[in-house]
């Protein structure tokens, strides 16, 4: 799951790699292994916080009639 928003960039491959890019903070590499598991909740929510943002863009851009 990739996530991008002015300033910043959040890439989540659980089980994978987690990486980070913030203007204030540079850039942070994690190795999921590496992680403690309250952080991988807090990821985890995120990614479904994500999904249902992106559901929900799909839900306006397709069922609204264009004029």
């Amino acid at each position: 799951m990739i996530i991008k928003t002015d300033g910043y960039e959040l890439e989540i491959s659980q089980g994978a790699d987690v990486y980070l890019g913030s203007r204030k903070r540079g850039q942070t590499f994690k190795k999921w292994s590496e992680i403690d598991d309250n952080v991988k909740v807090g990821l985890e929510r995120i990614a479904k916080q994500a999904e249902s943002l992106i559901k929900y863009s799909e839900e306006l851009l397709f069922t609204t009639t264009n004029n």
